[in-house]
């Protein structure tokens, strides 16, 4: 075959060196720099794999990133191979926190050849060191690493479940890398009690080593048993495996692993850029390693959050359910729940095929109107039967069947992630307001002399009160996602007040017709104290807000139908019933012109009210019906409401006052308070000063 000449080769042969001008154009430019011109797009991001940028480049190894080799079978020390052992438990607990497989898990190496480290594998030769005793890495740390990637097998297999979502709150990509699928539960804690039989029977590690392995090993065991374990079957075991795990906790924390020197072996075991020697799209990113601390108190919320479950799985009331998935929100503390726990959660109350292991769809429904009304789904449906003045029989099957689609995902959306759980949020207010609508119907064709204090009229308010609290929760998160810009909290306290109105009115309505002492009643006028208690915040925090206003109303509107497009879907126009309490922008600036004018209403008195709602609220400890386990926690709640009014104490005594606030002395921070602002201490102190009236303190 005849070669190809010069002159063939495109571009021909009329080349210049043009090196020694970017070499000087260069020449100021630090080690490592990087230049983008404007407009730097994905397309040339991806033409940097052919040039080979190590930064954007998997593959491409740099010079400092050369190590020495790693040898599986280097003899370890016992306290070694407990600094392994944690930095692995670490690594795990950083993949629950929504990191990649390649850069947590994977970074340990001895997890990739896994396979290779079985005892009958242990080389011929190796030293008998009575200090690194060889047993320590195929029988001690294969069994503890076997246990880790198991683990890790069992949590993916919950969150592939698409109660969660992958790349969002956790990442599926295992790189082409085993997770030991193919290796029973039970061969595993084997290998675990194996073990720990061979510390105990061996005697070749001296304590406090041998205790603070088999601490270790012991941990792993209860973990993965805890994962593997059926909450249903077996609660009482359930509980005695948390307890069992809380123990091992603490006796690792009892025996801390120092970190190896620096020449240390142990140190070649993990491999930051690993991932460029996997099938792995991700570019290589570096993650700090925590301390160790960090990973135990990871595991101590994970064993709350099981021990949450336990109690959730007992817990036979849709409403408990509810409160405890708006807790995990509300509340800092305890912190979200990871992905896994709160996947594993959503399973727990509806696997697909029955609610809570045991209760059919009918039931669902049936405890939703005894826990809003008091009376039983087969009571309506029997008085419903007999008295209905329809011609047509009220549609029962797509009542049920759409009632508990909406009530499964809706329970299911309190243990998304607060992006997605507001999403969700937005677009069930549509389904809510349809199935509020099949209800006004049925009661339209009851007989008109049935008074409006009688329980079968209130059909209606149990889904309007549903739907409305979803309003209130959308508006409200808003804050706490930190969504709003300046302009837009005014009218989202103002529609918030608006919505917390109508549901204070459906809530007289139901109070009226509710038997006084069931659990339902209980929990409506707990529900009812706490709203006016919200919207006696809401208003003054509309009015101390307007000077953030541009009151540039064409602009506002615009930005107002962007921010609430979700309440004006095509879904409304096909029903004859009107909303309730849809967002008004008309409605919120004649208000702001009438708020202003008014001379009665003192921002710092609608404060002083809420507070003594909740604190007395706090004091009765009256909780309502569906508080339970969690009587205390609604009660923190309620704690942070009353501290959210004692930071807003300095607040304006009447409107006349609003002028000379300085509204830039509010400040929103979802870390302190989801909703409200904190009115910086500094700046209230001088304006209170300033003024001859003083803002006397809340009472204790």
């Amino acid at each position: 075959m005849e070669s190809l000449a010069i002159v063939d080769l495109p571009g021909g042969d009329n080349f210049r060196d043009v090196t020694n001008i970017f070499v000087e154009a260069a020449a100021e430019m630090e080690p490592g720099g990087l230049i983008l011109r404007d407009g730097f797009t994905l397309q040339d991001a991806m033409s940097a794999f052919e040039i080979g940028e190590p930064r954007l480049d998997s593959g491409m190894a740099g010079d400092a990133d050369e190590r020495p080799p790693f040898d599986i079978w280097d003899p370890l020390l016992p306290q070694e191979i407990c600094w392994i052992i944690d930095r692995s438990f670490t690594l795990e607990m950083l993949w629950h926190a929504g990191n990649t497989l390649a850069h947590t898990v994977f970074t340990c190496l001895y997890a990739l050849v896994v396979s290779e480290l079985h005892p009958d594998m242990l080389p011929y030769g190796l030293p008998n060191d009575v200090l690194r005793p060889p047993q320590l890495i195929p029988v001690v740390l294969r069994a503890s690493i076997c246990g880790m990637l198991k683990s890790c097998d069992l949590s993916w297999r919950e969150l592939s479940k698409g109660h969660v979502h992958d790349t969002e709150d956790w990442q599926s990509d295992k790189g082409d890398t085993s997770l030991l699928e193919g290796m029973s539960v039970q061969n595993v804690i084997a290998t675990l009690d194996g073990a720990t039989a061979w510390l105990i029977r061996s005697r070749k590690v001296p304590d406090p080593w041998a205790t603070a392995l088999v601490a270790r090993l012991n941990l792993r065991k209860a973990l993965l048993q805890l994962m593997d374990a059926n909450i249903f079957k077996t609660p009482s075991d359930f509980i005695d495996l948390i307890n069992v795990a809380r123990n091992h906790l603490k006796t690792v924390r009892t025996y801390p692993s120092p970190a190896p020197g620096p020449g240390s072996t142990a140190h070649l075991v993990f491999d930051p850029y690993i991932a460029r020697k996997l099938n792995s799209t991700v570019p290589i990113r570096v993650i700090d390693v925590p301390p160790v601390n960090e990973a135990w108190h990871s595991i101590d919320v994970l064993l709350d959050g099981w021990e949450e479950q336990r109690l959730l799985s007992l817990t036979a009331n849709v409403s408990t359910w509810e409160l405890v998935g708006n807790l995990r929100t509300w509340l800092p503390n305890p912190p979200l729940r990871t992905p896994y726990v709160r996947s594993s959660t959503q399973s727990v109350f509806y696997d697909g095929l029955l609610v809570l292991n045991k209760f059919s769809p009918t039931w669902v429904i049936d405890r939703f109107f005894f826990e809003t009304l008091g009376v039983s789904y087969s009571s309506i449906f029997h008085f419903v039967d007999r008295n209905s003045q329809s011609q047509r029989p009220p549609p029962w099957a797509d009542i049920q069947r759409g009632h508990f689609k909406l009530m499964t995902e809706y329970i299911r959306a309190l243990w998304y992630n607060p992006c997605r759980r507001r999403r969700f949020f937005m677009k069930a207010l549509v389904d809510l307001h349809v199935y509020y609508t099949r209800l006004t119907d049925i009661a339209a064709n009851l007989p008109s002399d049935l008074p409006r204090t009688h329980v079968m009229k209130q059909l209606p308010a149990c889904a309007l009160v549903w739907r409305l609290s979803v309003i209130r929760e959308v508006v409200l998160s808003g804050f706490q996602l930190e969504l709003y810009t300046s302009e837009e909290k005014p009218f989202a306290y103002w529609y918030a007040s608006q919505v917390m109105d109508a549901h204070l009115a459906c809530l007289d309505d139901m109070l009226l017709a509710v038997e006084p002492d069931c659990p339902a009643s209980r929990e409506l006028r707990f529900q009812h104290s706490l709203l006016s208690a919200l919207q006696a915040m809401t208003i003054p925090m509309f009015a101390l807000s307007m000077p953030l206003m541009s009151f540039a109303w064409r602009q506002m509107h615009a930005n107002f139908l962007r921010r609430y497009k979700w309440a004006f879907g095509k879904g409304y126009e096909l029903s004859p019933v009107a909303v309730v309490a849809p967002p008004d922008f008309n409605s919120f600036t004649d208000t702001c012109g009438r708020i202003l004018q008014d001379k009665t209403f003192s921002p710092l008195d609608s404060f002083s009210l809420a507070h003594s709602i909740v604190m007395e609220l706090i004091e009765s400890r009256s909780v309502g019906g569906c508080a339970g386990l969690w009587t205390d926690e609604r009660i923190q709640l309620l704690r942070n409401i009353a501290r959210a009014c004692e930071r807003l104490r300095d607040v304006p005594s009447s409107m006349a006052e609003l002028p000379s606030f300085d509204v830039g002395l509010l400040k929103w921070d979802p870390q302190t308070d989801p909703w409200f602002p904190v009115l910086e201490r500094e700046g209230a102190e001088r304006r209170r000063n300033k003024h001859v009236r003083r803002v006397e303190p809340y009472p204790s």
